[in-house]
């Protein structure tokens, strides 16, 4: 049974949408979504639930991880973190054909890859406590078919999305890298393409919509 899970970037877009329909299930016993600034996550504030608890948290700052890994350590107790939803994520646009933007392109690996590495190792032994209590956890990080090389469009593609599909293809293989190394733990890793999603990030040229989206993830 699914008792705890814990979602990063849940104020907006995929994240917000992923809040709202993971309430819909009766086996959450808590829904614990981060954001940067509670705030000013005037939507997420507004979903009253009380399985669900806003947590501040900067992935981009490790004294901010520690925090609410505190502070979510300290509500879960013995039982851990069950399921790990890696969302929060950025596009910086990047011309590849063009003088390279080093720190925009940098941003992308920044938050995409560097920061989820922080956050998930932060939250190792809580997903370890709740692999001995309920048999396994489940680290689940939000990706996209733009990381796959095998799947890359032809010669009219946006590249200034090149920087962000770089970073996506690095998640997969980070992703693949401690489904292996955490398997003895008993915490399973998995990669998600949640579409082309009408969002901030997505635009509204995307094919879908969070509505129709949430509930395929």
């Amino acid at each position: 049974m699914v008792k705890n899970i814990v979602l990063t970037g849940g104020n907006r877009g995929i994240g917000l949408g992923l809040v709202k329909e993971l309430l819909k299930n009766d086996k959450v016993d808590k829904l614990f979504a981060t954001t940067r600034d509670a705030a000013k996550s005037p939507e997420l504030q507004s979903i009253s639930d009380p399985r669900l608890v806003i947590v501040e948290m900067n992935a981009d700052c490790d004294s901010s991880i520690a925090k609410a890994v505190e502070q979510i350590g300290k509500s879960v107790g013995a039982s851990g973190v069950d399921i790990l939803i890696n969302n929060a994520g950025v596009l910086y646009a990047v011309d590849i054909n063009a003088p390279i933007d080093r720190k925009g392109a940098a941003k992308n690996f920044e938050v995409n890859c560097v920061a989820t590495m922080a956050v998930t190792f932060a939250f190792k032994d809580l997903l370890k406590a709740a692999a001995k209590a309920s048999g396994s956890a489940q680290v689940v990080n939000i990706s996209s078919e733009l990381g796959s090389i095998s799947l890359t469009w032809g010669p009219c593609a946006p590249r200034h999305f090149t920087a962000y599909s770089m970073s996506k293809a690095a998640l997969n293989m980070y992703t693949k890298t401690i489904s292996m190394d955490w398997k003895a733990d008993g915490i399973r890793a998995t990669s998600v393409h949640p579409g082309w999603v009408k969002t901030d990030m997505g635009t509204d040229a995307a094919d879908l919509t969070k509505k129709n989206k949430k509930n395929t993830i």
